[in-house]
């Protein structure tokens, strides 16, 4: 479903499609939605190693593959 990754308000019992305070911030990935985890993710991404194309490291990143939903089905279909 796509209604997880735009709906913010989880609480109400009924959405008020036409409230801006429903949606989730659009402007900013899933994970800098909130300080702290905006913050888990620099230090993740300040940890890693630099790229080493010979011994075959990839440039640092954010977010790793399986924020995606091709990321769950390919772990799914090895299991």
């Amino acid at each position: 479903p796509v209604y997880p990754w735009v709906i913010a308000d989880y609480t109400s019992e009924k959405l008020d499609l036409t409230s801006p305070s429903t949606y989730r911030d659009l402007s900013k990935p899933v994970g800098a939605l909130n300080p702290q985890r905006l913050e888990y993710f620099r230090e993740r991404y300040t940890s890693m190693p630099p790229e080493d194309k010979e011994c075959m490291i990839p440039p640092p990143f954010m977010y790793g593959t399986h924020y995606s939903t091709p990321g769950f089905v390919l772990y799914y279909l090895v299991r």
